[in-house]
């Protein structure tokens, strides 16, 4: 890969309490939130973004009078592809960096490249549950399998990518570290992802929430590294910290917090009792649960696994409830029932 200048430049906008922000573009999802802080030895970031979105970064940081080679701590919130796959090669133009991640993290992912297959597999899968019509599900199959290649080909265009994920500071819950004279604490908040942290600036109480938090709602991945149990946990934890701003990975601040997080899981709670009263009129499947809870709007763009993904998790958590059972045909397709 080639660090050039793209045509359109994001800029590095200040938005207060010494944070920029650079909002990078990507195939897959809304864009990037790359939040900075210039420290006194260079600059610290809040993830890194997808790898094919390293030119836009350089190229933002250049107007400013800054350079890839300026940066010294990258803060990963966790490990999905839009938020990490950067890092993969990143070590090449920025060599003085440290990426700074969740001890779990620095263990279970090994090659970042094979846990992205076991990924696209488990979102497969999920297309399979979801999908009853054959020609649709090949439709939604192929979609997806040219993204995840697009991906591939980006990192072997390179050649000086590694597929291990390197995470050189493992952080555990409630440490603090001091970076480039700027004080941060690290609150492990799983939910969304298994791996997932949530940095802290102490001395201005900015909460930088990754992917936990995305106006009121988020995704979960149920079926490989998220999970509702601990996203309600997460939630419930959050509201007792003191925030005064918090900044998400994608989209505009949280403008109130609190109420931002009580209205997250008033929203869970809302589409679960959706869940259920669909099913009290008659038996149904994940695609048309989804429908009518989030709307037809998500399968434009990359929405889709996330959005199904979601209504997952509200299913298999109330399997376990015992209030739905579950018909499954050879292909994968389930047909959910109210017991």
């Amino acid at each position: 890969m080639i660090v050039t200048i793209p045509k359109r430049i994001p800029p590095m906008e200040e938005i207060g309490d010494e944070i920029h922000k650079i909002i990078l573009p990507q195939p897959f999802y809304a864009p990037n939130n790359i939040y900075l802080y210039v420290g006194s030895d260079g600059l610290i970031l809040i993830d890194s973004g997808y790898i094919e979105s390293i030119p836009m970064l350089q190229a933002s940081l250049k107007t400013k009078g800054f350079s890839l080679k300026d940066i010294r701590h990258v803060i990963y919130t966790h490990n999905h592809l839009d938020h990490i796959s950067s890092s993969l090669v990143l070590k090449s133009y920025a060599p003085k960096a440290i990426f700074y991640g969740y001890r779990a993290m620095q263990t279970g992912v090994g090659n970042y490249l094979e846990s992205m297959y076991l990924f696209e597999e488990a979102t497969e899968d999920l297309f399979r549950t979801a999908f009853g019509d054959p020609l649709e599900l090949d439709r939604v199959l192929t979609e997806s399998r040219r993204g995840w290649n697009t991906f591939y080909s980006k990192f072997k265009e390179t050649k000086k990518g590694n597929p291990i994920l390197q995470i050189d500071v493992a952080i555990d819950h409630n440490d603090s570290l001091e970076l480039g004279g700027r004080n941060f604490r690290f609150i492990y908040t799983p939910g969304h992802n298994l791996y997932h942290i949530t940095p802290v600036s102490t001395e201005s109480g900015v909460y930088f929430s990754g992917d936990l938090i995305i106006a009121n709602l988020t995704a979960i991945y149920s079926q490989l590294d998220g999970s509702l149990g601990d996203y309600h946990f997460t939630l419930s934890k959050l509201l007792e910290e003191p925030i005064k701003r918090l900044l998400p990975a994608h989209g505009h601040e949280i403008e109130d917090p609190k109420k931002t997080i009580l209205l997250v899981k008033k929203t869970l709670s809302i589409l679960e009792k959706g869940v259920i009263r669909r099913l009290r009129e008659s038996p149904s499947d994940l695609l048309h649960l989804m429908e009518a809870a989030i709307g037809k709007k998500v399968h434009n763009g990359g929405h889709l696994p996330t959005a199904l993904g979601l209504i997952y998790s509200i299913i298999q958590k109330l399997v376990l409830e015992g209030l739905i059972r579950i018909e499954t045909k050879d292909s994968g397709y389930e047909t959910f029932y109210l017991i």
